[in-house]
Parts: C-alpha cells; sequence; structure tokens
C-alpha cells in the first residue's frame, strides 16, 4: 500500500472512518484532525507493501489516535485545575451524629475489648488487628493453635454481643 493508496482509501472511506471517530469522541472537528494525523501516520509507515488488511491496520491506527486523543484530554483537564480549586472541594466528611454514632461504637468495643481475659484480647488484637496467623499468635503467648481459636471465637461472641444495641 502506497502512500497514493492510502490517501485513496481515506477518501473513499472518509464518511465511515468520520462516524467512527465521532461516535468515540462525539467531536466532528477532532475527527478531521484524527483523519489528517492518520494520513500522515499512514504515510511515514514503513513497509506499507507488508499490510495484509489495509482497512483493520486504517481502523487500528484511527483507534490508536482516538486514544491519544482521550488520554491528552484527561491530562489537559487535570493540569487545568488549579490548588486553590482543587481545596475549594469538599471532602465528603460524616456530620456530626453519624460521627458521635461512630464515637459511641468505639467506646463500646473499647470497652468490650477491656472486658476480655489477657490471652484472649491480645489474641484478637494480634489477629485481628495486626494480621498475625493462628500459628504467630499461638507462639507469642506460647498456647496451642486450637488455643487461639478458642481465643478468638470467645473474642467476637463477646464483642458481638455487646455491640448488638449499636
Amino acid at each position: 500500500m502506497t502512500a497514493a493508496r492510502i490517501a485513496e482509501f481515506l477518501d473513499q472511506h472518509r464518511d465511515q472512518l468520520s462516524r467512527f471517530i465521532l461516535r468515540k469522541l462525539g467531536s466532528e472537528e477532532m475527527s478531521a484532525d484524527i483523519l489528517q494525523e492518520a494520513y500522515l501516520r499512514l504515510s511515514r509507515h514503513g513497509a506499507p507493501e507488508r499490510i495484509e488488511n489495509p482497512r483493520a491496520f486504517v481502523y487500528r491506527v484511527i483507534g490508536n489516535l482516538v486514544i491519544d486523543y482521550q488520554r491528552l484530554s484527561a491530562n489537559r483537564l487535570m493540569q487545568d485545575i488549579d490548588e486553590v480549586s482543587l481545596h475549594a472541594i469538599a471532602a465528603p466528611a460524616p456530620g456530626p451524629e453519624l460521627r458521635y454514632e461512630h464515637q459511641q461504637r468505639l467506646q463500646a468495643m473499647q470497652q468490650a475489648m477491656a472486658e476480655l481475659p489477657d490471652d484472649c484480647r491480645l489474641a484478637f488484637y494480634w489477629n485481628r488487628v495486626e494480621g498475625l496467623g493462628h500459628a504467630e499468635v499461638a507462639a507469642r503467648l506460647n498456647i496451642s493453635e486450637s488455643m487461639v481459636a478458642k481465643h478468638l471465637a470467645r473474642a467476637m461472641r463477646h464483642c458481638r454481643d455487646r455491640l448488638k444495641g449499636y
């Protein structure tokens, strides 16, 4: 496929290619620009005679150009947002009622944990908060893994019962 054949192909299928781009971007102006860029890229292709399926190749080049344009637009949008505007956007924070409920629940959880025997509380903390496995907790407490499992079950039952109202 020579540069002349590329130009001929683009001319013959201009409407179809424009609709393809328009569906992707929604801009007729960008459609013309992308078709022009596609022609330039295709005409600079190193071995046009080796292109087995010119139609698929042209659509792939145009699809890649559309993706490039979308990425460029997204990057440009992010650069256009200045720091002042960015800080003016309110962060979604819980209201005072929700904060109060969370505080009450946390206090109830702390109270429930304080009511547990030391080994039970430590096993629960190390396993659920710090992410240690049963074997690691067992080694730290110098107990069996099955005892760790029993401590965890007891702690979860106790906390569930104490937090039912929350």
